[in-house]
């Protein structure tokens, strides 16, 4: 274990198990991650950082083997985790660590509710909270070579020391507008929706599929499946394989030879080479799938009905927001306020979405849902 007076580097297995009981016995950590991601499809894990108090320390992942030790602090429901922005902090350390974050804080989320801008970068948080310039050179630099230059190890350092002290100024305005409970749900919910999707439901993803209907549908399930394993396979980016909208083009064009394939989708050689056979497979597979087998519908546009209704209640949430000063997108999002409308468009028989429970519940459920009911009412008879 090598320290500095900014940090101390972690670079065993032994001396990760002795920190993490030290971390054992805190109430809060500020953590950050630092990771490379360009063709791949899972992000290569390059640091961790970890801050407690006035102390930080750099996790090196590349001589990590046993990360128990660690991921039983990831999964402490005493211990909050504060991170800012983490939605791919809590997806790298998924994968590498193998566990879901448990009571997580997120300075972005948090900023929201506290009247900064709704996903406010960090380098603009710790400038406006602590008129204190980070450094930009390491940001975009090589975290996987080793070893890290001093700008690095300096940059990481301060990244979970700032973050920390954010933390604590978040904490005490949140609290005291009784609020503080409302991130913590929010963040939580966050993190538990990073379930990665099940390979044979990435079709309904693909929005831009959502006019195909019958063999057509179910040849873009399957395509989209077979890339989704692939990608996860090889670590190859879905892109790299084959782009959304080329496994769209596939399903509606069909093709049962190269030829074919070829006229549909000018695909360079080396794909049609690597990826050709299996492309006709699936597309053969499809054209003989029965009728009553056929997949789900992909959910296209609201009916114009819904979409005025939508926009409705989007007006209604917008006067909701300003009356308990919060940003309208914390309040409610349009995916959520889609996926309510849908559930009870054809019997009335509305489910409330997971996203809208909780603390939002309270603020806008009865009134949102007199708006929903109240297009099922019938009109007065003369």
């Amino acid at each position: 274990m090598s320290s500095t007076d900014i940090f101390t580097w972690i670079q065993s297995d032994q001396e990760l198990a002795q920190v993490c009981e030290l971390w054992s016995e805190a109430a809060m950590l500020a953590l950050d991650t630092e990771f490379v991601r360009t063709e791949t499809f899972h992000a290569y894990l390059g640091l961790i950082q970890v801050c407690r108090a006035e102390q930080s320390w750099l996790i090196d992942p590349l001589t990590i083997t046993d990360w128990q030790p660690f991921a039983a602090i990831l999964v402490n429901p005493a211990i909050v985790k504060v991170f800012h922005s983490m939605s791919e902090d809590a997806e790298v350390l998924k994968h590498s660590v193998g566990v879901t974050i448990v009571n997580v804080f997120d300075t972005q989320i948090a900023a929201g509710f506290l009247g900064y801008p709704v996903q406010m970068s960090y380098a603009k948080l710790v400038e406006g909270l602590f008129d204190h310039l980070l450094p930009k050179e390491a940001t975009r630099s090589d975290w996987l070579k080793r070893p890290l230059d001093d700008q690095q190890c300096e940059y990481a350092a301060a990244d979970v020391y700032w973050l920390y002290q954010a933390y604590e100024i978040f904490a005490v305005q949140l609290r005291a507008q009784q609020r503080y409970d409302w991130v913590i749900e929010d963040c939580q919910r966050q993190v538990d929706s990073y379930t990665p999707v099940a390979p044979e439901d990435y079709y309904l993803k693909l929005r831009g599929g959502w006019k195909l209907k019958g063999s057509r549908l179910q040849a873009l399930k399957d395509l989209a499946a077979w890339r989704e394993v692939l990608a996860q396979a090889s670590n190859y980016n879905r892109g790299r394989i084959l782009a959304d909208k080329e496994l769209i083009i596939i399903a509606e064009k069909m093709p049962t030879n190269r030829t074919q394939l070829q006229q549909a989708l000018p695909l360079p050689a080396r794909k049609i080479r690597l990826y050709g056979d299996d492309i006709i497979q699936l597309v053969k597979q499809a054209e003989a799938t029965r009728r009553q087998d056929y997949p789900v519908l992909i959910d296209g546009p609201l009916p114009a009905d819904q979409a005025d209704l939508l926009k409705t209640i989007r007006h209604h949430l917008a006067e909701l927001a300003e009356l308990h000063n919060l940003p309208v997108e914390l309040l409610a999002r349009r995916k959520a306020l889609e996926m309510w409308l849908r559930s009870g468009s054809l019997n009335g028989q509305y489910q409330l979405p997971e996203a809208l429970s909780g603390w939002r519940r309270g603020i806008l459920v009865d009134s949102v849902s007199a708006l929903i009911n109240a297009q099922w009412e019938l009109p007065n008879e003369s």
